[in-house]
């Protein structure tokens, strides 16, 4: 048999190619990733501040309860209801008490403030409407007038309402004469407010007793001689009588029990410290900056609104 040499083998050699690692793995594609992350990114952050821009804002829930005027059973000194009241065209700013009220409220052209005037307190938030409030019923502690004070903050201002207790009786029965008790109770408080710059308005009320001693004389002098009584021992125990912006006989139409109307609950006087706002809104409509018609025999004559002219510069 015939043995093969190694000649007769042939002898073939494969080569196949690899991809190299770089060509399969590389970076490329890690460094555009990141360009499309950083665009997106930068997109979200641009929508993010634009958008707080074109949404409307609400509300606070603190400008719904500072209408100057609201109804309910005691009009402008009742606070309990927050529905406002439609004036007939008379305008209701929407923005009312949020923004800092200055201490002290601006002066016209030409007028100086006082030194007094200048050393007192406006009085706006709620929060320092609060403030004044403790302060008024640490005044009652000390006092022993617990029983005859009650301090609420409305959307108004402050009310404040000065009643009998079991024991003792604000002014006799039938008269305007002051107990001694409740002349100290007011001539305390008008040490705190006489440091205030906000104006009062001071009302007196009754039961609905019916005043038989004098003829012609009944429950609306009653309640304005008590109210009247009141405002003048405040003023002569240092409260300026500037401050005083109304005294004001309710007689008995505003009760604090409607349910009860001769429940002697309901004699008291009450004091509204008003706000910024509700002070310049009782301006409006009492005083001369609305237009007026004076009717006479000879007919009816428009008078415009008075305004305060400009001081030349």
């Amino acid at each position: 048999m015939k043995k093969r040499s190694d000649k007769d083998h042939e002898i073939i050699v494969k080569r196949r190619s690899k991809k190299g690692h770089d060509e399969e793995h590389g970076g490329a594609w890690k460094v555009a990733f990141a360009d499309f992350t950083l665009a997106m990114m930068a997109l979200f952050m641009v929508l993010w501040v634009v958008q707080p821009q074109n949404q409307s804002p609400v509300p606070p829930q603190s400008d719904l309860m500072t209408n100057p005027l609201v109804d309910g059973g005691a009009g402008v000194f009742d606070g309990t209801s927050q529905t406002p009241l439609d004036l007939d065209g008379v305008p209701l700013s929407a923005h009312q008490d949020s923004q800092p009220v200055a201490d002290a409220k601006p002066l016209r052209d030409g007028e100086e403030r006082s030194e007094g005037e200048a050393s007192r307190k406006r009085y706006g938030s709620s929060a320092e409407m609060a403030e004044l409030a403790a302060l008024m019923e640490k005044m009652a502690l000390e006092v022993d007038a617990m029983a005859n004070i009650e301090v609420n903050v409305v959307p108004q201002g402050l009310r404040i309402l000065i009643k009998d207790d079991q024991r003792r009786f604000m002014f006799q029965r039938g008269s305007a004469v002051l107990n001694p008790h409740f002349q100290g109770l007011l001539g305390a408080l008008a040490g705190i407010l006489a440091k205030v710059d906000n104006k009062l308005i001071i009302s007196g009320h009754t039961d609905a007793t019916p005043y038989r001693t004098r003829a012609g004389y009944n429950n609306w002098n009653l309640s304005g001689d008590r109210a009247l009584r009141a405002r003048n021992v405040m003023v002569d125990a240092g409260l300026p009588s500037a401050s005083v912006l109304q005294v004001a006989a309710q007689a008995d139409v505003m009760p604090l029990r409607p349910d009860e109307p001769e429940n002697g609950a309901n004699r008291r006087i009450e004091l509204l410290l008003l706000t910024t706002r509700a002070e310049a809104l009782y301006r409006e409509l009492f005083g001369d900056a609305q237009a007026q018609v004076h009717y006479s025999p000879k007919g009816s004559d428009y008078v415009a609104p008075v305004r305060a002219e400009k001081q030349p510069l």
